[in-house]
């Protein structure tokens, strides 16, 4: 079974959410996201729901997943759902005399929401602009710090193994499966996404996908990997050469370090999003290379791995302590090479943490140099 979090952590969390209900003066909340099913009551099936009041917590699944209900999320009373999750959800939003409904934009469709009004008629369905439960993910508990931090040592790790172990010839797909293989037998539930292994003009593709490209005796290296820990999500990004380092990717690897340490040093509570941003898109824009730089410099880790905030030019509101976020500048040249850096930080309450340990180089066969 999946790792769930302690019993006092996830009764805070129901207790946080029904003090938001209330002031949102919403009786019922009916849960449909799958991370905040999780989030709220431990429980990690799928296709199941979750109704919570001020009272009752009720989770919605079928027969697949009665013992892990059992198991995950103790305290939750578990019903089961058919004939249907929505006929489910209204008819005990009924039983439980519930006046006004919060739902999740998340993923209803249409057919769905007529179904819910209709097995809940006479309740007011209430669909608010923002996630509820959004609002308490975005700060992260002592907790939940810990198995990011638990994924990323585990990640940095399984890292160094890899890349002493790197050859000519080997392909990215070898190399990024070896990175996998390596961080799930270190404990990790999984790898966070698709690890990016590319070298090479490739490492110029700012998502690329491990291909069957061999690895020249000369090359720039990108690797952009993750590991997630108690459904937690870690991210590193490291850009390193072997052999000859050519002058121009050198030099873009310097500005984006320096891009990447000054959006750093602007992290802290109370600051704008956009502001760190700007930290590292001006210094890069300065530098000559502004139009090689088009994503944004960051986004929030937790149980997904993009989640809020957001760290970009258009992003509205500031930090506060309890985010953890990746900052992750980059730089990169079509077919030549690119060069990405990126770490993951907490914000706290005098300033920040790097949660990332990770030295920052140009070269790397296993130690730093």
């Amino acid at each position: 079974m999946a790792v769930v979090p302690p019993a006092a952590e996830l009764r805070g969390r129901v207790a946080r959410f029904r003090e938001i209900m209330a002031l949102e003066k919403i009786g019922g909340a009916f849960v449909t996201d799958p991370m905040n099913v999780r989030y709220l009551s431990g429980f990690t099936g799928d296709d199941s729901a979750l109704l919570v009041t001020q009272k009752r917590k009720l989770l919605l699944t079928d027969f697949r997943f009665i013992e892990e209900a059992q198991q995950s999320a103790k305290g939750w009373q578990i019903v089961l759902k058919p004939p249907g999750l929505m006929d489910k959800a209204g008819e005990w939003a009924r039983k439980l005399r519930v006046r006004a409904l919060g739902v999740e934009r998340h993923d209803l469709s249409l057919g769905d929401l007529d179904a819910l009004k209709k097995a809940a008629k006479g309740i007011k369905i209430a669909m608010p602009r923002e996630s509820l439960i959004g609002r308490l993910r975005l700060i992260k508990s002592g907790w939940e710090i810990r198995q990011i931090e638990k994924a990323l040592r585990i990640q940095e790790q399984a890292f160094r193994e890899v890349c002493a172990l790197l050859k000519t010839g080997m392909r990215e797909r070898e190399a990024a499966a070896e990175l996998r293989y390596r961080m799930v037998c270190a404990g990790a539930d999984d790898q966070a996404f698709d690890c990016m292994f590319q070298w090479g003009p490739n490492s110029s593709l700012p998502h690329g996908r491990p291909t069957d490209k061999k690895l020249p005796r000369r090359s720039i290296v990108l690797i952009d990997w993750g590991a997630r820990c108690g459904g937690y999500h870690a991210d590193l990004t490291r850009t390193f050469f072997i052999g000859k380092i050519p002058p121009r990717l050198r030099k873009i690897h310097e500005i984006v370090a320096e891009a990447q340490r000054r959006a750093i040093a602007a992290v802290g509570p109370g600051v704008e999003l956009a502001a760190v941003d700007r930290a590292a898109r001006e210094h890069i824009r300065k530098s000559g290379y502004g139009k090689y730089f088009g994503h944004g410099t960051g986004h929030g880790l937790g149980l997904r791995i993009h989640e809020a905030p957001s760290l970009n030019s258009r992003a509205q509101g500031m930090l506060q302590p309890g985010m953890v976020v990746t900052v992750e500048p980059g730089i990169y040249l079509p077919g030549v090479g690119g060069v990405r850096i990126e770490d993951d930080v907490l914000v706290t309450a005098r300033g920040h943490r790097v949660l990332s340990r990770m030295p920052i180089g140009l070269r790397w066969n296993g130690s730093n140099r």
